[in-house]
This record gives C-alpha cells, structure tokens and sequence, in this order.
C-alpha cells in the first residue's frame, strides 16, 4: 500500500487537508488560550533546587502554595532553600541526591511520594556546567558532565515516570538551554548534553503520544544564560550583541510561567527562538557571519582559565587624505548634475560651462560617464567588503569601509588592501 502512487498522492492530499484545516486552527487556538493553570497543593520535584534558577523556581512554586520537593546535591544550598520557603510560610522538604544514582533516586521518590504524594510536576534542571576547549578538558570531567547532565536527567525522568503513565497524567520539564540548539567554541561537554536534552524530551512526547498517554505533558525550556552561581563560579561571562546576560529572576519567572502554560518548547526570553530559526536556513558562510555579528561567546574572565587561543575580528578604520573628499566628491557631482540638470553647473566658473555644455550637446556621453562611474564604486565597495572579510575586520568596521569605498573608490581601497595584506603576511 506504501508504496502505491495513488495511496501516496491521496495521503498527500489528506494531510495537507488535516494541516489546513485542523491542525493549524488547532495550534492557533491552543496558543492564543495559553493560561497558568492553578498548582496550589501539588506536588512538584525540583531538581538542581539548592542553588541559582532551581532555587527561583522552588520559591515561586512554593508561593503558589505548590508543595514543592527539593533535590540536590549541594546538601547547604538545598537546606537553605527550604528554609528560605518556610520563612515565607510555604510547604518544601530538601532531599540530598545525586540524580545520577539510579537506587538513591528511587528511594528519594518513594520518600516523595509518602510525605507529600505523588509529583504532579518534574522539573529536570540540575546540570554541571563546564566550558573547556575539545582537547583541555580532562577525561574525568568530561564523563561527569555527560552524566550528570545527560543520564542523571533521563534517570530522574525515569524514576517519577512510572506514576504519571498509571494514571496519565502529570508534567515532565527539562532545562535544556539555547546552547542545545548552537554549538559553541568550548561546550564539547555543556553543548553536547543540552543538545542530548532536546532529543531526549523529544523522543518522550513522541512515545507517549503514540502510546496514547498524552495527559502526560512534556515542556522543555531552552533559557539563554543567566547570572547563576553555576556561571559566575566557573569564572564564565557569557557574551552577546543583542541577548542579554539575564538575571535569576527574570529568566525564573519566565521558566515558570512557560511551565504553568504547558508549553511544549519554551525559549527564554522568548525573541532566542530566532537562533534556531534563523540557523535552519543558512548556508555556512551565512551562519558564520550570524554567529560573528550575534556575538556570542563564553568568554572567560580569568585569562589562565582557557589556553585556547581564538581569532578575535578587528575593529580597524582609516579615512584618506581629505584632499581626496575635496576632488572626489565635487568631481561626481558635477558628473551627475551634467547628466541631470546641465544649466545648473553654468555659474561654476571654469568647469561648469564645460561640463553643461557636454551635458547638453552630448547627453549620451554623461550617461555613460554616470554609468561608469556608478559601476565602478559599487565594484570598489563590494571588494572592499572582500578584503574585509579577509583581514576578519568587525561588522561595525566592514560598513564603514564599504561607504567610504562607495564614495571615494580607489584612496579608501588602496588603504585597506594594504592593510589586508599587512594582516595575511602577519599570519
């Protein structure tokens, strides 16, 4: 039947009969009815809730009157932040574990699932953060982060799970981050599990849904960086153009709202969700310039934290002599107005009665003329957008070279092919 080209054409044109008039009402009117939902006496597991975005989401749930399960390895940092929910008055209880450990993650449930009841809600957030360049990091480090991040997550699931299918229903979150989506210089280990993250909740939602288990809601967050001890204590301070470096609570309170509306994917703040956008449409040379103008990096703040040494685009302008602006400028101006309006140049002494003369008794001449001299500056600025992208100059740089090129041609060119070749020699 698969195989057969009318069944192929009439699935054809059934499913885009289902996307036309089913689906996609379906999704608009989902979106446009997007509401918290009231959480007040569920049980919700956090974990990573001892420190940063894991402790933000814990008091925000606790102040919902959510009775909100803590679990972290950091034994203080969890303490603290059940006590900082009972001083407010709310419900919390801290479990020390590691979300690694298949057998202490089972005990820490049926714990859960005793004292307060059964997770209503499991949210995936703990993560060990590492950037170091591919061949820096240590063989140790690099298997811990992919299992505390990678296993540890998909343990955690696994271990509340079971519950949630017997009576179809509950909420899987995860805390995948916008570097699950882009790979960076450095996130060999970081960028490697978020991305393990996104395939991970992926394959879950698309088992349960075939599995008719969809009361069962699954919602992966992608937030881009935020001030957390998790970063700030590795000395990392991630970069960029346009995103900002968002604070905890910020960046929480968005996570949390993306969760109370069952989002399936949530980007954090939600204008990210052009990076992957964006991405999937690019060639590489494209991609790469993106990248460059975006900006984004993880730049460490203590120079003896990377060895790695990376190629930096500079920020380098130079204008000629501004006797060049002096001749140059006039001179395609007169070009130009011999063409347009002739009678204007009369009153020039000297030039302009040329000038209008040519311009009125030979216009075909000041076409061409205008014509060669339009090419011309439009080739000298697109070449000097070349020599540019040679010499790694900045964007900034590259738009100022291309004007004063367009303008002037050759003096601005001849000054940047210098400069470009001075940088190739260099290198």
């Amino acid at each position: 039947m698969y195989t057969s080209w009318s069944w192929k054409i009439w699935s054809t044109f059934g499913v885009l009969l289902r996307l036309l008039f089913v689906d996609i009402p379906s999704d608009i009117y989902r979106f446009l009815n997007l509401r918290q939902k009231d959480v007040q006496g569920q049980v919700i597991v956090i974990t990573g809730a001892g420190s940063g975005l894991g402790r933000a989401m814990s008091l925000n749930f606790a102040r919902r009157k959510a009775k909100v399960a803590l679990i972290d390895v950091n034994k203080e940092g969890g303490k603290e932040t059940e006590t900082l929910i009972h001083q407010e008055g709310n419900c919390a209880k801290f479990w020390f574990s590691d979300i690694s450990d298949v057998e202490g993650m089972r005990k820490v449930a049926g714990e859960i699932e005793k004292e307060l009841g059964i997770p209503d809600i499991v949210v995936c957030n703990a993560a060990i953060l590492s950037f170091t360049s591919f061949m820096e990091i240590s063989d140790n480090l690099l298997r811990k982060c992919l299992d505390v991040n990678i296993f540890g997550t998909i343990n955690t699931i696994r271990t509340f799970l079971g519950k949630m299918e017997e009576t179809n229903s509950g909420h899987i979150v995860c805390v995948s981050s916008i570097a699950g989506w882009s790979g960076e210089t450095m996130g060999l280990s970081y960028c490697t599990s978020k991305f393990a993250i996104r395939g991970v909740m992926e394959s879950l939602q698309m088992e349960l849904r075939d599995r008719g288990l969809e009361g069962i809601k699954c919602t992966t967050l992608y937030p881009y960086f935020a001030r957390t001890p998790m970063i700030l204590e590795n000395n990392m301070r991630p970069t960029c153009t346009w995103f900002p470096f968002m604070s905890i609570e910020s960046c929480s309170r968005r996570m949390v709202d993306s969760i109370l509306k069952e989002k399936i994917n949530a980007f954090v703040p939600s204008y990210i969700a052009l990076v992957p956008f964006v991405k999937n449409f690019c060639s590489n040379q494209v991609l790469r310039s993106l990248r460059n103008y975006l900006g984004i990096k993880y730049t460490p703040t203590d120079p003896s934290f990377c060895k790695l040494k990376l190629i930096e685009m500079a920020d380098y302008f130079r204008s000629p002599n501004f006797v060049w602006y002096m001749i140059i400028v006039p001179a395609l101006v007169i070009n130009y107005l011999a063409y347009a309006s002739p009678k204007l140049l009369q009153p020039i002494p000297v030039i302009g009665p040329i000038a209008a003369n040519i311009g009125i008794n030979h216009h075909g001449v000041t076409v061409v003329t205008n014509i060669l001299a339009l090419v011309a500056h439009i080739g000298e600025a697109v070449y000097a957008l070349v020599l540019c992208n040679r010499a790694n100059l900045s964007f900034a740089s590259s738009a100022k070279w291309f004007l004063q090129t367009f303008i002037l041609g050759f003096p601005s060119l001849s000054i940047l092919s210098n400069y470009a070749s001075m940088q190739k020699k260099s290198h």
